[in-house]
């Protein structure tokens, strides 16, 4: 693609429902300043818009045995040490790009990710290593009423919150209401991802999340996927695999082994990742 000398060339990508702004920048073409770059361009409205930037790049260390890192950036211009749908599309890319392979490796800062990628479908699974079940549990009084909150690090910090019905729990402006109190509680001193889940059938799970970093609710979070079917199956309610339905509308398979002590291991998430556009863009958009 023929890129203005003033422009940066960027794929939009949506995975299992979120929305990323994908960048190839192994040869440099970011700015300096990402965390500015990521605010502007991810501005509905304003500018692309996107609950995050994916940035694909050459890793600095040749026998880390991986086919590229992969950094992300919240649309508030916080970096995240993970995001699963974030993840999946990096992947893709990198496969479409002639990167990485169709079963790739790839450093993030939560450490190294695998990944699979369909090459005839949107489907992409990436392996997530393993998870600790919460063994405790956070008591919250909210202008809804009490939650019992089950926190969970999934590379990213996660509470749980189980609901007769999620759709139902809350409106729209109610919901962002308490997903910020809580994420901002000072219980989780690092910010935490709000997700309120319910019963949608067997093994199958309805979530709505509010973001930490995006600052709202989101159409999807693979993280938030794999925290909600851990916590699920630690309290006895489902077995793997478990299926978790977003507000997207994209359904996100979490399979792994339930251990004794409390561990799930060997987690995988899979979902879609699909191009949505590409372009450049200009300087004006994160200005």
């Amino acid at each position: 693609m023929a890129v203005d000398s003033a422009g940066i060339a960027f794929t939009k990508m949506s995975g299992s429902g979120n929305d990323f702004v994908v960048v190839d920048n192994r040869s440099g073409v970011l700015p300096g300043d990402l965390a500015t770059f990521a605010r502007g361009v991810c501005r509905r409205g304003q500018s692309l818009g996107a609950d995050g930037v994916v940035i694909l790049d050459v890793t600095q260390d040749p026998l880390a045995g991986v086919d590229f890192r992969w950094t992300y950036l919240n649309a508030d211009g916080s970096e995240g040490e993970m995001c699963g749908n974030g993840a999946m599309c990096g992947a893709r890319l990198a496969v479409l790009r002639g990167i990485a392979p169709a079963r790739c490796r790839f450093l993030t800062p939560s450490g190294v990710v695998e990944a699979e990628v369909d090459l005839e479908g949107e489907g992409v699974a990436i392996a997530m290593g393993n998870v600790r079940a919460p063994s405790r549990a956070v008591y919250q009084i909210t202008e809804l009423g009490p939650l019992t909150l089950y926190p969970v690090t999934v590379g990213v910090p996660h509470v749980v919150a189980l609901v007769e019905d999620a759709d139902a729990f809350a409106d729209a402006a109610t919901f962002a209401r308490v997903g910020e109190a809580i994420r901002h509680d000072p219980a989780f001193p690092a910010g935490v991802n709000v997700n309120v889940v319910s019963p949608a059938g067997p093994d199958r799970w309805r979530m709505r999340t509010y973001e930490r970093g995006v600052e709202t609710e989101t159409l999807a979070c693979g993280t938030g996927a794999v925290a909600t079917a851990v916590v699920v199956a630690r309290l006895g309610m489902s077995e793997p695999p478990v299926a978790v339905v977003t507000s997207g509308g994209p359904t996100l398979t979490v399979s792994f082994e339930r251990g004794g002590d409390g561990v799930s291991r060997g987690i995988r998430l899979r979902g879609t990742a699909t191009v949505i556009a590409e372009g450049v863009v200009f300087p004006a958009a994160w200005a």
